[in-house]
């Protein structure tokens, strides 16, 4: 058990609280960077990721960044889910 007193379990929750709204405003900040490149490119960011990982798209710097801005996003999902069940179990 990481939390011991009431007090404590308040701590582990608002800090879980605030990570998750600090994640949230991340990844809105990211996909919005997704959607310009899209736009841009007239392609979805997974049909490009997918051509990129392949070596079909090419390597310049736009795509290195939009590579790394899509990779960032599911990470940042992956956190945002895990932040979600940590938060479940100390209700």
């Amino acid at each position: 058990m990481i939390a011991k007193t009431e007090r404590e379990f308040q701590i582990l929750r608002n800090s879980l609280e605030r990570e998750l709204k600090l994640i949230e405003y991340s990844i809105q900040k990211t996909t919005e960077k997704l959607k310009d490149f899209e736009k841009k490119h007239g392609i979805s960011s997974e049909e490009f990721h997918k051509k990129f990982e392949k070596g079909e798209i090419g390597d310049s710097q736009e795509f290195m960044l939009w590579a790394s801005e899509f990779e960032a996003l599911e990470l940042l999902k992956k956190d945002r889910d895990a932040i979600i069940r940590m938060l479940k179990l100390c209700r």
